[in-house]
């Protein structure tokens, strides 16, 4: 087994990786990758190749710290392939975390961060593994560690029938109200309705930010999300789309989506403060689960609900998530528990001082 540096020429070949193996490692798509380096942040594409063949893959961020230090992301990865993940015998874990240790080295970094891409049903199987005796379980989750997953292969009619009452009767309404729902697929050459679209995104953001009480991603987080991400357009590369429910000339809602493999991804959200009675954000997420019903998606993921059992020495993004808890399982689908985040420290003595620091600010984590 050898190491492999990923390039421009192979993007193609790094995403049907990702596809062919696990779809929901949407997060270590090419296109991912390029959204994170123009906000800023250096990345690493590197891989396990065994008899010309790739083995693994991990995409890296790194992040920066004080004093000149840094930490190692790999965002719902790595990814293995899936037919060697539970292989006893394999050492491509020890392949690939080698070169990472040589780059945690030159970048200075206390730890890599990873949470794969393993539901709780492996975690027997993978946590005895030789590769995870170094990990340590991480304390901070940086992803939801639950999620909701919804077969779109059901007819819409079976998807109505399984979701709940209460949610059904909702979509009507704002049927009803004459709500209507626009979806835009940012393009450079729209520059203008880029802009006016974005603008409307960014208010109901700054709305239901002081809503409810979170924290959200600045402005050019998600400027640089939508415009990253729109320069590929053909599968197998990550697609997106901006979706916005109008009532009265008005926009009161306003969802992101991705799409990658067999996936679409409900990735950010909001509504506004007005119109609340006429129920738009149910017929907005109908609208969407329809759509990527038409555009071939198998599955489709709301990213991020509360537990059903919340750990007492875990924080996660999704710990406080009651309400919109709630309004996704009224669409009906079936909890997908991860393993979630593991460390590989490189410093122990710097990164309990980090874990220290961290857990004071843990109020503002994000999930990236």
């Amino acid at each position: 087994m050898q190491i492999i540096q990923f390039k421009e020429n192979q993007k193609r070949v790094w995403n049907k990786f990702i596809v062919e193996n696990c779809s929901e490692s949407f997060l270590q798509s090419w296109e991912w990758g390029e959204f994170q380096k123009n906000t800023g942040k250096k990345i690493y594409r590197i891989g396990v190749e065994d008899d010309n063949n790739i083995v693994a893959i991990a995409f890296l961020i790194k992040y920066n710290l004080p004093f000149k230090k840094s930490y190692l992301y790999c965002p719902r990865g790595p990814v293995i392939y899936k037919s060697k993940i539970t292989n006893q015998e394999s050492n491509i874990f020890n392949v690939l975390f080698d070169e990472i240790k040589k780059i945690a080295k030159e970048e200075k970094s206390l730890f890599l961060k990873i949470d794969p891409p393993i539901g709780m049903n492996y975690k027997s199987e993978i946590t005895n593994q030789k590769h995870f005796i170094d990990l340590k379980k991480s304390s901070l989750e940086i992803q939801p560690r639950n999620t909701l997953m919804l077969n779109l292969e059901k007819s819409k009619e079976e998807l109505l029938k399984e979701m709940k009452q209460k949610t059904r009767y909702n979509i009507r309404l704002a049927e009803k109200k004459g709500v209507k729902i626009t979806s835009y697929e940012p393009r450079i050459e729209d520059r203008e309705i880029f802009k006016k679209y974005f603008k409307r995104f960014w208010k109901l953001i700054e709305e239901t930010s002081a809503r409810d009480k979170f924290k959200s991603h600045n402005k050019n987080y998600y400027w640089k999300m939508l415009e990253s991400i729109n320069k590929t357009q053909k599968n197998p590369g990550l697609q997106i789309r901006l979706y916005l429910a109008e009532y009265k000339n008005e926009t009161v809602a306003t969802n992101i989506v991705l799409y990658f493999g067999d996936l679409a991804v409900y990735l950010h959200g909001a509504s506004s403060n007005k119109h609340r009675n006429i129920m738009a954000p149910y017929l907005l997420q109908w609208q969407q689960i329809l759509d990527a019903k038409i555009i071939g998606c198998k599955f489709y993921d709301f990213w991020g609900v509360s537990a059903t059992k919340v750990s007492t020495n875990v924080t996660s993004v999704t710990d406080n998530w009651g309400g919109i808890t709630r309004f996704k399982k009224g669409f009906g689908g079936c909890e997908k528990n991860y393993l979630g985040a593991y460390d590989l420290v490189f410093n122990n003595i710097e990164y309990t001082i980090y874990k220290i620091m961290k857990n004071i600010k843990s109020h503002g984590l994000q999930n990236l």
